[in-house]
């Protein structure tokens, strides 16, 4: 079915000029980048679109915010303020804020994974794979076989099979949400209590990636608990794990930050001393208070009702745009972008996404991302 027209819930008060510039000067500038469209100044793009992380315009309350910014080298104002959205939004205790998401799995697979450890996922994002492996892990993909809804689901059954095998080399299971290596397809809250009933038989925590929370949970919302309010919804999902953790630069409307979130103050305590040495003092992680407070608002303003449906509605419509024009996409449409299948656009080309990337640029100065092998 597809998705109604819906207004904007927000007005626009600022603008940027952006420019486009002539075809056969993105021709030159498309092989002075050597073809590779992450390597292409910004400057010279039309449409941005190779990534969605701290590109968010900021809103009048988040601005507001940061305008009251405590600079205090430790335990500044606005560090009380996260810590209290945190546990009002999330439910954890304890709260570690950082410079972005990255520096988070640095820090926390550095204390936690030993050689030869495996680490279950429904499928890990590439970053978090090799800081995993870094540490002497091995991070074990293990989605379920489905395309549904819940396409971001983990196969309970492997999953199971390989808890018993292995449950002391498990020092956690890490659940990517949504799961942007399956198009941004959601976990459910039903296949994420049955991954705690099989790892509470043998005290494994359960770590979640939370960094495209308020996506994942609107699917959950919508399809399986509209009667509740998303809020709640969002309480009771994380009410499921041990620790989250995610990149303040998604679904929190943030530019800059990351946060980690925890029960354990066990494992909050053996953070303190590396976060200390490789982000900042722990009240901060290397970010302003400024930052801080404007991530704090970002993660309120991400679950509001109106906006996040009104934002992957126009996700979802411009997929089918794509659909009727007859460019075949990656379905079901997930929550925050629609994967082209350019193998089926280039069939005999050895690198078509990376083709499929040079021809947007050229044709219409839109810079795009490029996933999978």
């Amino acid at each position: 079915m597809k998705e109604k027209n819906l207004p904007p819930p927000f007005k626009i008060r600022l603008i940027e000029p952006i420019k486009l510039i002539p075809p056969e000067e993105r021709r030159k500038i498309l092989g002075e980048a050597g073809y590779n469209p992450y390597l292409i100044p910004a400057r010279y793009v039309y449409i941005d679109l190779v990534s969605d992380s701290g590109t968010s315009a900021l809103s009048v309350e988040q601005l507001s915010r940061g305008l009251i910014g405590d600079e205090s080298f430790s335990y500044q104002n606005g560090y009380f303020e996260l810590k209290q959205k945190v546990r009002e939004i999330f439910g954890f205790p304890y709260v570690l804020p950082f410079h972005q998401g990255r520096g988070i799995e640095s820090c926390l697979f550095t204390v936690l994974i030993k050689k030869g450890n495996i680490i279950p996922s429904n499928t890990l994002f590439e970053t978090t794979r090799a800081n995993i492996e870094m540490n002497g892990g091995e991070g074990l993909d293990i989605p379920a076989d489905k395309r549904g809804t819940f396409g971001g689901d983990i196969d309970i059954q492997k999953l199971d099979n390989i808890v018993k095998a292995s449950n002391e080399n498990i020092p956690f299971v890490l659940l990517t949400i949504t799961n942007n290596s399956r198009g941004g397809l959601p976990l459910s809250i039903k296949n994420l209590k049955q991954v705690r009933g099989i790892l509470r038989r043998f005290n494994i925590p359960i770590f979640i990636d939370g960094s495209r929370y308020a996506e994942n949970i609107y699917f959950n919302w919508k399809y399986e608990m509209k009667k509740r309010k998303l809020r709640d919804v969002v309480r009771e999902f994380f009410s499921y794990s041990d620790l989250a953790y995610m990149s303040g630069k998604k679904d929190a409307l943030s530019t800059m930050g990351g946060l980690l979130m925890t029960r354990s103050r066990k494992i909050y305590n053996r953070l303190i001393d590396i976060t200390t040495l490789r982000e900042g003092f722990p009240s901060h992680g290397g970010l302003s208070d400024r930052d801080i407070r404007v991530l704090s608002r970002g993660i309120e303003e991400s679950i509001d009702e109106s906006y996040i449906t009104y934002r992957v509605t126009q996700v979802h419509m411009f997929g089918e745009i794509l659909k009727d024009l007859g460019i075949p996409i990656l379905e079901p449409i997930g929550g925050h972008a629609v994967y082209i299948r350019a193998k089926e656009i280039y069939q005999d080309a050895d690198f078509p996404a990376f083709l499929l990337a040079g021809d947007l640029f050229i044709e219409g100065g839109i810079r795009g991302s490029i996933l999978g092998g």
